[in-house]
């Protein structure tokens, strides 16, 4: 699918606004450091070769006997890829070893008796001074030693002191690289997995340490490096409109995968520091969710649209969506939230006959995907949901046609397709459920739509934000609108 380059353009800095506006946060928080140190990660790591497959990573990683993996603490979800990288590598190679940055290597018998089941996780945390010592979600990297646990894979505290001072990081470094040596060597047959954080990994940093070492003591190795969103290349995909890439090949035997933007990213570390800061595990969403509203009506340009939408109170977030931050749902919902607003019914809808309210309603959820989309490129969901839906509506050949048509944003549906749809919401007008997941299937489908229509120019930032303040209220209108938008 061929795209803009100027919207791209326009949707790429759409988001930079939004990093920005959080990075601003955290330099509230804390001033950074270590700048040269990091500097020489993201120096490192600019572009990529090619996108690639999960599969091939885990091919490469079955045949190395050093997979580092780059942790970016505050962001579980990165946890949460490594916990399942290391079972499925498991289902490959079962001689498996994982070295870990959070417990120190001094700490290794405590982390044994709670692994082996003789002392409780709170003793266990308390033992390592968790919260003193390192303070991030435990969640995420609880993950990863559960995962270990079920597999019956050893476990290694790796890191030493000073851990929060970066003008030792050096000494740091070769002291976490020698215990890293000490364990290849206990069993050099054996895949050892580190996951440490990112910025240790560039190649003159803990990496060239450790091959410092095994070289000097004549002990061969193959390496595999698995990073995890860097910004630098996410920007890169997006530029290109390779927004589905979930996985690239940096170079030979480096890898970047993404499972989180860069807005969710820095969010995460936003929170992070709130809490510690502020001793707060609750966090505080007041930022995130003034700019998710801002830089969304800043890209529609109406911050000057009209009162109903410059006087409307931020909304809290959700707080469905606050215990496992996704960033898609979360723009979905202030999306509707402004289109609500822009329609004046944010504090009294208007009455409409079922069918009206039904199509208002996909074109609400449409629009709310489309932002999520403009945010987060890579959301998707809509095959799944689409598998729930059809189970529930039962067989009817002629509405699953209608609905796969739909929802295919290179299917062009007819006159028949929405006459057969039109048919069954008057027939399960009552079963409340159904019309709710299948609402939302059909506006996510709208959505899809709109975001391709929008980054090929077929539809302007000036017709959507017509569509977000069209009042849709006249009989049939919502129907009327939605299937003119379906057929742009």
């Amino acid at each position: 699918m061929t795209y803009s380059k100027q919207r791209l353009r326009e949707v790429i800095a759409l988001k930079r606004a939004a990093v920005r506006r959080i990075q601003n946060g955290i330099g509230e928080f804390t001033v950074s450091s270590g700048g040269k140190y990091i500097r020489d990660f993201n120096r490192e790591f600019q572009t990529f070769q090619a996108i690639c497959q999960a599969d091939v990573i885990l091919e490469e990683a079955s045949d190395a006997n050093l997979v580092w993996i780059g942790d970016y603490h505050a962001l579980s979800r990165g946890q949460n890829y490594a916990a399942q990288f290391v079972r499925e590598l498991a289902g490959r190679n079962l001689n498996l070893a994982l070295a870990v940055e959070p417990v120190f290597a001094r700490s290794q018998n405590v982390l044994e008796r709670w692994m082996s089941g003789r002392i409780s996780e709170q003793e266990f945390l308390d033992g390592i001074r968790y919260d003193q010592e390192w303070g991030c979600d435990w969640n995420g990297y609880k993950a990863i030693f559960d995962t270990a646990r079920e597999l019956k894979i050893p476990v290694y505290g790796i890191d030493c002191h000073p851990r929060n001072d970066m003008r030792s990081i050096s000494r740091r470094d070769q002291g976490v690289a020698r215990r890293i040596v000490r364990l290849i060597e206990s069993d050099p047959s054996r895949t050892l997995i580190v996951i440490f954080g990112e910025s240790h990994l560039a190649a003159n940093h803990l990496p060239g340490r450790v091959r410092a070492i095994l070289e000097k003591k004549g002990i061969a190795s193959k390496e595999l490096l698995i990073l995890q969103n860097v910004d630098s290349v996410y920007w890169k995909l997006q530029e290109r409109g390779l927004h589905d890439a979930r996985a690239v090949r940096l170079r030979d035997g480096q890898y970047c995968v993404f499972n989180a933007t860069p807005i969710e990213k820095y969010e995460s570390f936003r929170q992070y520091l709130h809490k510690c800061i502020e001793e707060d595990s609750s966090g505080d969403w007041t930022l995130l969710a003034q700019t998710l509203m801002e830089v969304m009506m800043d890209f529609l340009a109406m911050k000057k649209a009209g009162s109903a939408v410059t006087s409307m109170p931020i909304p809290e977030l959700n707080s469905a969506l606050i215990d496992r931050f996704q960033l898609g749902p979360a723009a979905e919902e202030f999306a509707r939230f402004i289109h609500q607003a822009c329609r004046g019914e944010l504090e009294k809808p208007t009455e409409r006959a079922a069918g009206d309210q039904f199509f208002v309603t996909v074109i609400e959820n449409g629009l709310g995907y489309f932002c999520s989309k403009l945010l987060d490129s890579s959301r998707d969901g809509i095959e799944s949901l689409e598998d729930r839906v059809l189970s529930q509506i039962g067989y009817n050949d002629q509405l699953t046609r209608a609905i796969t048509l739909l929802v295919d944003p290179g299917k062009r549906p007819g006159a028949q397709h929405f006459a057969a749809l039109r048919a069954a919401i008057d027939a399960r007008a009552g079963r409340k459920k159904t019309m709710r997941m299948l609402s939302q299937l059909l506006g996510y489908g709208l959505g899809r739509r709109l975001y391709h229509a929008y980054l090929q120019s077929r539809i302007s930032r000036k017709e959507i934000q017509v569509l977000f303040h069209d009042p849709l209220n006249t009989p049939n209108r919502p129907l009327e609108c939605y299937m003119e938008l379906i057929l742009l």
